[in-house]
Formats: structure tokens, C-alpha cells, sequence
């Protein structure tokens, strides 16, 4: 039986600690959800922000009267604004990454110009042989490269905290623009392709500019991947057909 993309959901003691409501849309979403699925909000970051807002309201409660209802107000103001900011932050994010002259639709995917580039880049990929000394290889010991372009293995972390293989993905150019095409294969059959575009330190793809095909189904897919010091790529993605987000790890291949 193949094992559903909602097992590669972390374990409980990596569960995403955010908000469940959407300060931006008042969407109630899954336990455990990163994205909100209706509008893209980072929910993690609208907790945190959330929590620091409230605590600085609470050391002006300490201090004098005169003093504190200055400073209260000033950091009441000051409070919403970082709030508003970070509800917004991975909002505006997506807009940036989608605001290109192109318009695209997870079924864009898998049809015309874009598609028949992410064919050849699927066919590439799985023609890449990978042994399972190269795997634990990298497992073990992350390349660290500047170069994002190439070929990963990509894995989960099980109970035991132990990074597990799951599947490899390709990364190359696309366009102009920190833009690349990116394809996944993962070992239960499904299969993620997209256009993600660099956003500071962070690799991004919204809802329109990616898609899941497992088992026949396709639906759209969104994520954020960053790299890590050591050279290894975290990531998490969300699914609209699955609730909840999914957390994941990619090792570039030397």
C-alpha cells in the first residue's frame, strides 16, 4: 500500500507551534498548519509576533503612570505596526513572487511551454542514479554550496530525530530574476514540480506556481525553503488536498 504525503508529516516533538486562525483572513486552519491555505499568511510568524507584541504591552504596565501611558501608547502603535507587518510579511511575499508578467496556474504545470520544461527536467531527474552510499553520504556530511542549481536528496526527520530518504529533486535556471524550475520525485510515487523564486534568503513558491500529482490527483502546492550553515536546505510545503504542512530537508549532491 503506498504510504499517503501525510506521513511525511513531522513527529510530535517537531510539530509547528502558530497560530490556528488567520489574523489576515480569519480562516480557521488544521492544528500544525505553517501557511494559511486560503491566503498564504505565515502563521508561525503572526504567533510569534503576536506574543512579542503582547509582552511589550505588559512591561509598560510596570512603569510609572505619566511614563507609562507615553510609552504605552508608543508602544501600543509601535506593536501593531510590527503585527500588521508580520501578518503581512510572507503576504507581500508571495505577491512579490507572483508579480511577474506571467501568470501561472498549478495546471500550468503540466501543460504548454512550462510544462514541457518541467517534462525534460522530471525525465532528467529520473535519470539521475543516485547510490545509497551517496545518500547517506550526504545525509551525514551536508555539501555546502552558494550554487543552488543541481540535483538533491531530499528527507524527513523519523521519531528517533534521524534524517530518513524520501525522494531527490532537480534544481535549474529559469528565466531571469533569482527564478528556477524545480522537480521532486518522492519514493511513494508522487511527484512536485514548480517555479520558485529567491526572496532574500529564502526560496519561495506560492499556490499558482506549483502542484502535487500523486496517484492520479493533482492539486496546488506552496512552500518556503531556506538554507541552513551547515549546507543543508529546510523547507516546509503545504498540500490543498492534505491539512496541515509538512516539513522537509534537501541535500545537494556534490
Amino acid at each position: 500500500m503506498r504510504k499517503p504525503l501525510d506521513d511525511y508529516n513531522v513527529s510530535p516533538a517537531h510539530r509547528i507551534d502558530a497560530d490556528a486562525v488567520c489574523a489576515q483572513c480569519g480562516t480557521v486552519n488544521p492544528e500544525g498548519t505553517l501557511i494559511c491555505k486560503n491566503c498564504g499568511n505565515n502563521l508561525r510568524d503572526q504567533k510569534r509576533l503576536r506574543m512579542q507584541a503582547e509582552q511589550q504591552l505588559q512591561l509598560g504596565e510596570e512603569l510609572p503612570s505619566t511614563r507609562r501611558m507615553m510609552l504605552g501608547i508608543i508602544t501600543l502603535v509601535g506593536a501593531i505596526v510590527i503585527v500588521i507587518a508580520g501578518f503581512n510579511a510572507d503576504r507581500i511575499m508571495l505577491w512579490l513572487v507572483g508579480s511577474s508578467e506571467v501568470v501561472y496556474s498549478s495546471d500550468d504545470m503540466w501543460s504548454g511551454r512550462i510544462g514541457r520544461q518541467l517534462n525534460a527536467l522530471t525525465e532528467d531527474l529520473r535519470n539521475q542514479v543516485i547510490a545509497s552510499n551517496q545518500i547517506y553520504s550526504v545525509l551525514q556530511k551536508p555539501v555546502n554550496s552558494e550554487n543552488i542549481e543541481g540535483v538533491y536528496v531530499l528527507a524527513v526527520r523519523n521519531e528517533e530525530n534521524n534524517f530518513v530518504p524520501v525522494g531527490k529533486a532537480i534544481v535549474k535556471p529559469y528565466n531571469s530574476n533569482d527564478e528556477y524550475m524545480f522537480s521532486a520525485v518522492l519514493d511513494n510515487g508522487a511527484q512536485i514540480r514548480g517555479i520558485a523564486r529567491k526572496q532574500e534568503h529564502r526560496y519561495v513558491t506560492s499556490w499558482d506556481r506549483a502542484s502535487c500529482e500523486w496517484g492520479g490527483v493533482r492539486g496546488a502546492v506552496s512552500g518556503i525553503v531556506s538554507k541552513r550553515e551547515d549546507g543543508r536546505y529546510e523547507g516546509y510545503g503545504g498540500y490543498e488536498r492534505v491539512d496541515g504542512n509538512f516539513e522537509f530537508y534537501a541535500f545537494k549532491l556534490p
